[in-house]
């Protein structure tokens, strides 16, 4: 059975009878990271989420986090192949506690969420960071009237999809642990997470950048700042997405995203 992997705005927003329909047809993927959001979330939510599962052993099958798929390309100097393959090993069964007021996380998960909570507050500086080079990596994006703008941004989003020139531009990178250094960009290619992650990357800098209009860094107040986590959640959720093949969004900002980098795969909207 193929899979496809789902992001927060499915689950959200789709019906359990069209979760359940979804998940007779295929597996249902999950990075590990969003899981454990969902787990930590207000009771609400929780339940608006995970009352849509079945109550089976594993409904979704968690799968690593882009930065681990990365770690394993590096160490085989091969591409990791589909998320699907790289999945998290456990066994959990659906807990109807997740349904109530009252749940509470068990330590391992709680342990996991700090972990993660470490982790977002690097790559939201990174992002933030990232977000100040789109003006010397794209022209024009914010100069002209509204239709030249426009104009700018599509072709700045059809050199992110252009697999030759992003590849290129990866050529160009330096890692920073100079004792590991990124793969060879003669062996990269599309189906590697390194590069898929890179598009990612630059598709979220490009909005970034537009949507603050370069000046992210000087209006980081508390609101913004928990927007970053999102849309680094988001970004992982679209990157594994590319990476399977098949992505469940209701997010239409996401779904053209994920058309762009994949035009021949699964859209679930």
């Amino acid at each position: 059975m193929e899979s496809v992997v789902l992001d927060k705005s499915y689950l959200e927003g789709a019906s359990r009878s069209e979760v359940l329909a979804l998940r007779e047809r295929r597996r249902l993927l999950m990075c590990g990271a969003l899981f454990y959001e969902l787990l930590d979330t207000t009771a609400e939510q929780r339940r608006k989420c995970f009352g849509k599962l079945p109550l089976v052993v594993n409904p979704v099958i968690l799968v690593d986090h882009v930065g681990d798929l990365m770690r394993r390309e590096l160490r085989d100097q091969r591409p990791c192949g589909k998320p699907s393959k790289c999945a998290i090993d456990i066994t959990f069964r659906f807990n109807l506690a997740l349904l109530t007021d009252s749940y509470e996380l068990p330590e391992e998960a709680r342990q996991a969420m700090q972990e993660e909570v470490e982790s977002l507050d690097g790559e939201r500086m990174r992002l933030i960071d990232l977000s100040e080079t789109a003006s010397s990596l794209f022209s024009g994006l914010l100069k002209g009237n509204d239709a030249k703008r426009a104009q700018a941004r599509e072709e700045a989003l059809r050199k992110i999809a252009d697999i030759e020139r992003v590849t290129g531009f990866y050529g160009q990178l330096c890692s920073p642990d100079p004792n590991a250094p990124f793969p060879d960009p003669s062996i990269v290619g599309p189906e590697w997470a390194h590069l898929r992650w890179l598009q990612v990357q630059l598709l979220f800098t490009l909005d970034l950048y537009v949507r603050y209009q370069g000046r992210l860094r000087e209006m980081l107040t508390q609101s913004v700042y928990l927007g970053l986590e999102h849309d680094l959640h988001d970004a992982q959720g679209l990157a594994l997405g590319v990476l399977e093949g098949a992505f469940a969004t209701r997010e239409k900002k996401l779904a053209r995203w994920f058309t762009l980098l994949l035009p021949d795969g699964e859209l679930v909207q």
